[in-house]
């Protein structure tokens, strides 16, 4: 889908309450033609003496890209976080320092998101060839959810899910695959769940099967 000002205005009210409790102002937001970010908070900076004060903010979400509807709704959340930092005064390591990388986990962890850092333009993202090795872990309640491992942490994740089972995971499946789609998950070097949704299922579809022992990794022939 393409971002609308509906969609975006319904969305960020949604999120405010429900991620934000309430806490971040009514502000303006704008659908742009940008090609080069999905996402962007802008604002005005005032300086009095050895002061500086941010006003005017607005969130600007490109209208560009066809891109699944959570991919969109984590941009905005992106920006919000952002909007949070700026507005209570917070004073970051970086543009995504420390604080925003602390709320962006807790985030992705208590709403099961999949918020990054990188803004990078959608076309690039689409179309750059990685290889991805997919855990696709299936609860004790049937809820599933994807885990996109770093190559060094295979093993590790393998050992983790282990002990869980029989408590809270029930079975795991092991993928190798270089479809681009899956480019927009994060990389884990730690063991972190990701909601499962249908294009992703159904890419997997064609995504190697492969096997895991704990020592090993191969393909499922």
């Amino acid at each position: 889908m393409h971002a609308t000002l509906a969609f975006v205005k319904e969305k960020y009210s949604r999120f405010n309450r429900e991620i934000f409790e309430g806490t971040l102002p009514e502000v303006p937001l704008r659908i742009s033609r940008s090609t080069r970010t999905l996402g962007t908070l802008r604002y005005k900076v005032f300086r009095t003496g050895g002061t500086k004060r941010l006003s005017d903010f607005s969130i600007w979400i490109s209208a560009c890209f066809d891109l699944p509807e959570n991919e969109i709704e984590d941009t905005i959340i992106h920006e919000m976080i952002h909007l949070y930092i700026c507005w209570n005064g917070l004073e970051d390591t970086s543009s995504h320092g420390r604080i925003f990388r602390t709320m962006m986990n807790t985030i992705n962890r208590r709403h099961n998101r999949a918020i990054t850092i990188s803004h990078r333009g959608a076309h690039e993202r689409e179309t750059s060839v990685k290889r991805h090795y997919i855990c696709v872990s299936t609860f004790m309640n049937g809820d599933r959810a994807i885990t996109l491992c770093a190559t060094t942490r295979i093993f590790e994740f393998h050992r983790q899910l282990s002990r869980m089972a029989g408590r809270e995971i029930n079975t795991w499946q092991w993928y190798y695959s270089t479809d681009s789609y899956f480019n927009r998950y994060p990389r884990s070097r730690t063991l972190k769940f990701y909601r499962l949704d249908d294009e992703a299922l159904t890419r997997l579809s064609s995504a190697r099967k492969c096997l895991c022992d704990g020592r090993t990794f191969r393909p499922d022939r």
